[in-house]
């Protein structure tokens, strides 16, 4: 402090509407505010109560001492009004001589690095005419400077060539801090907690694909989404947040006050919410998807460095597991980001529009006609390439988290439609949805699967999930734990395209399936060659001593049918009994065909 005190050459002058303060500045902060508590008391209501705050750093560049004005107070929390600099409001900015400071109201300021003045005091009540000059020369010894203007600051009243840049401490795109602004913040923030003994988090948050949207759209449509999600962002957080852009494609928040980490979870959710939403950028809705890293104060770090490098890993680590995630599909589709990306856009229009539809597929009892389910299929009709059938489209949807949505809208109208039927008096029968491998893994899908029986009033022994062997032999200790809470839930379970190339005769008895379906590539094969024979009739054998319906798909010809029966196969679909069929068509099927016996 000695040492600063003896090379001080800095003071501030305040002008409020009672007085004006010439302050030489030589501790480490001053607080600014209308509070009585603050070092610098400004009178006036229309500032806060804590507005501004004086920070003596270190210049980077000539390593002497300067003083910095940041808004608000050193917790986050940001004045009512802004504080403006040479006319440019702003969160933090190094103060130069001569710089002009106004506090959003008619408080003004200027700071001077000069010599060391002593604290004056001056009654503007008392002291109607003050001959600043004069004063100014009565405490400094014959130093001599002209008197300010401290008018209020207008923009238009400064070349802002002769300001320091803003980007040293602003991002000029979103107009929020940068990375040097935010390390200050953090640095500030690690010293209140440290002594409130209280927590804080830093999180990271990564645009997936941005790269791509620079690609297909161009960096002005990049720009824009940048700014929107900087918006989005913002406007989502506490007063006492802070939210920065990191770098291209990235953002850094800070939560200086956390009480409990439910609470850290609530902001997060309530963030994501509003960034999630859809964009209109050029005309068209764009869907973006996150990566997110975080790292808590103490336990993930206790100082700057360590607490944005642990979340930095953390993002690194969600991302792989994104890749990896997306990766493990064998999709005979382009991977590459640009297409997943628009993909994506396309679909969740699709979605929201009502372009997707289902179809419906009767299950038929070949001996007596009698319908025993059926299988609800989705189809999108775009509005310019007409209907588009789901190889084409779910494999996309499969790599982002759209297929959630996706099958969460097809087993929602699923069930609809099948208690409609029964109000309508038909009888009974189970109606089977396909199942992904990404709505399986999915943490909370048997309680959906619940809130929709509930939601559409349909018993649960109506409704039957479809999953694939693949599915299985993907992740067997997640797909046995849910199947098993679907089972007790009450639903149906079925297992499809069974002998498509996997086998699973070895884990077949551990899942509670209801139902085996044999595979259309099977039955296509019945006919070429003698040892697919053999093959569909072991599985009928095993299903049946497993105590398993067995349903043979894609059936198409008489001939399929006749061999299927001697076969002792006793429920079959495909086009030879029925194509899908719209709702409307479904309903007078249902209603015309019940009891009819479909083939001799």
């Amino acid at each position: 402090m000695n040492n600063f005190q003896e090379q001080a050459r800095h003071i501030i002058i305040i002008e409020d509407r009672k007085y004006r303060q010439t302050i030489c500045l030589q501790e480490e902060t001053y607080s600014i505010g209308r509070h009585p508590q603050n070092s610098i008391v400004i009178n006036s209501y229309q500032a806060s109560r804590h507005h501004g705050t004086l920070m003596r750093r270190k210049n980077r560049m000539t390593n002497e001492y300067c003083y910095w004005i940041v808004d608000g107070d050193l917790d986050g929390n940001k004045s009512r009004n802004g504080v403006y600099v040479n006319g440019d409001k702003c969160l933090v900015k190094e103060l130069k001589s001569g710089d002009l400071i106004n506090f959003g109201c008619e408080v003004n300021a200027t700071y001077y690095g000069l010599n060391e003045l002593s604290n004056t005091v001056i009654d503007l009540d008392t002291v109607k005419t003050i001959d600043f000059e004069k004063n100014a020369l009565e405490t400094q010894n014959n130093l001599k400077f002209s008197e300010p203007h401290l008018d209020i600051v207008s923009a238009e009243s400064f070349n802002p060539k002769e300001t320091l840049q803003a980007q040293e401490y602003q991002d000029p795109l979103t107009k929020l801090p940068n990375r040097i602004l935010f390390k200050e913040y953090l640095s500030i923030g690690l010293k209140n907690a440290n002594k409130s003994k209280s927590s804080m988090a830093v999180i990271l948050l990564d645009i997936n694909h941005f790269k791509a949207i620079n690609k297909n759209w161009g960096y002005p449509v990049g720009d824009q989404v940048l700014e929107e999600v900087a918006k989005r962002l913002n406007s989502s957080l506490r007063n006492s947040d802070i939210v920065a852009r990191w770098e291209d494609d990235e953002f850094v928040l800070l939560f200086p006050k956390i009480s409990h980490l439910d609470d850290l979870e609530k902001i997060i959710q309530r963030l994501m919410n509003n960034i999630n939403q859809p964009m209109n950028i050029l005309g068209h809705q764009l869907y973006l998807e996150y990566s997110l890293g975080r790292a808590i104060y103490p336990q993930d770090g206790q100082d700057t460095k360590t607490l944005l490098k642990n979340a930095e890993v953390a993002l690194l680590n969600q991302k792989k597991e994104i890749k990896i995630t997306n990766n493990s599909y064998d999709l005979s589709i382009d991977p590459k980001a640009s297409k997943l990306l628009k993909a994506k856009t396309i679909l969740q229009q699709a979605l929201q529009q009502e372009e997707l539809i289902l179809y419906y597929q009767p299950q038929i009892k070949i001996e007596t006609g009698e319908v025993s389910g059926i299988e609800a299929l989705v189809r999108w009709n775009h509005p310019n390439l007409g209907q588009i059938y789901p190889q084409r489209f779910i494999p996309l949807a499969e790599q982002t988290d759209l297929i959630l949505g996706i099958g969460k809208w097809i087993l929602r109208q699923a069930c609809y439609q099948n208690k409609a039927w029964q109000d309508l008096g038909l009888p009974p029968f189970t109606i089977s949805v396909n199942l992904s491998p990404r709505q399986l893994e999915h943490p909370n899908f048997v309680k959906m699967v619940e809130q929709i029986l509930g939601e559409t009033k349909l018993s649960p022994h109506w409704l039957e999930l479809e999953i694939t062997e693949k599915l299985l032999l993907n992740n067997p200790e997640i797909a046995h734990q849910v199947l098993h809470d679907l089972r007790e839930l009450g639903v149906h379970l079925s297992m499809d395209d069974f002998g498509s190339g996997y086998s699973c005769l070895n884990h077949l008895p551990k899942f509670p399936f209801g139902t085996l379906k044999i595979a259309q590539s099977c039955i296509k094969e019945l006919t070429e060659t003698p040892e697919s024979i053999a093959i569909i009739a072991a599985a009928i054998a095993l299903g049946k001593s497993l105590d398993l319906r067995v349903v043979a798909e894609g059936v198409e010809t008489q001939q399929q049918l006749d061999l299927l029966r001697n076969l002792d196969c006793l429920e079959m679909q495909g086009y030879l009994l029925s194509h899908p069929l719209t709702q409307q068509e479904a309903t007078s099927f249902l209603s015309l065909y019940h009891g009819r016996v479909v083939a001799s």
